[in-house]
C-alpha cells in the first residue's frame, strides 16, 4: 500500500462530516485503507482556516504530521500559518522534505478549491488504491487530491 497525503475538498461541513463517517467505516471494512492521521478543517467567509469541533471528532490517530500542519498553514494564509505550526510542531520532519511533498502546484490546486465556506479532510494514510475513497468522496460532492508520501 502507498502512503498518500490525501485532500478531500466539500463544499459545506455537512458533507465532510458524512464522509469522515463514511471513512471510519470504509476503513473498518477494507484492509486496503488505513487511516494514519487526519484532520477535518473549515475555511470561514473570510478566509480564517480552523480545525472543527468535537462533535465532528475531527483527529484520527495520535499525532498529526508535519507535513499535514505545513499544508494547513499554506493553505489558510497567515491565520493558518500559526495553526498549522501548532499542529504539526510535534515532528521532526526536516524543512526540505516539507518543500519537497508540499510543492506549488500542490498547494495551488487545493486552494483553488478550498474556498471561503468549505470545508476539508486532509489524511495521511496508506490505500492499495484509491478507487473505494474517491467514490466516498464523489457521493458528497467532494474533490479529492493526493500526494505520495513514499513507501
Amino acid at each position: 500500500m502507498t502512503q498518500q497525503l490525501i485532500v478531500a475538498v466539500f463544499s459545506n461541513v455537512t458533507d465532510a462530516e458524512k464522509a469522515a463517517a463514511d471513512f471510519r467505516t470504509l476503513e473498518g471494512e477494507d484492509a486496503n485503507f488505513k487511516i494514519g492521521s487526519g484532520v477535518m478543517v473549515q475555511k470561514d467567509l473570510a478566509g480564517k482556516v480552523s480545525l472543527l469541533g468535537t462533535k465532528t471528532q475531527p483527529f484520527w490517530g495520535v499525532v498529526i504530521g508535519a507535513i499535514t500542519g505545513g499544508l494547513i498553514g499554506m493553505l489558510g494564509g497567515p491565520s493558518g500559518a500559526l495553526l498549522g505550526f501548532t499542529i504539526g510542531a510535534s515532528t521532526g520532519l526536516a524543512g526540505v522534505a516539507l518543500v519537497d511533498i508540499l510543492d506549488h502546484e500542490f498547494v495551488d490546486s487545493v486552494s483553488g478549491d478550498f474556498a471561503p465556506g468549505s470545508s476539508a479532510i486532509i489524511l495521511e494514510a496508506r490505500e492499495a488504491t484509491p478507487a473505494a475513497l474517491d467514490k466516498v468522496v464523489a457521493a458528497h460532492h467532494g474533490i479529492v487530491y493526493r500526494k505520495p508520501l513514499g513507501a
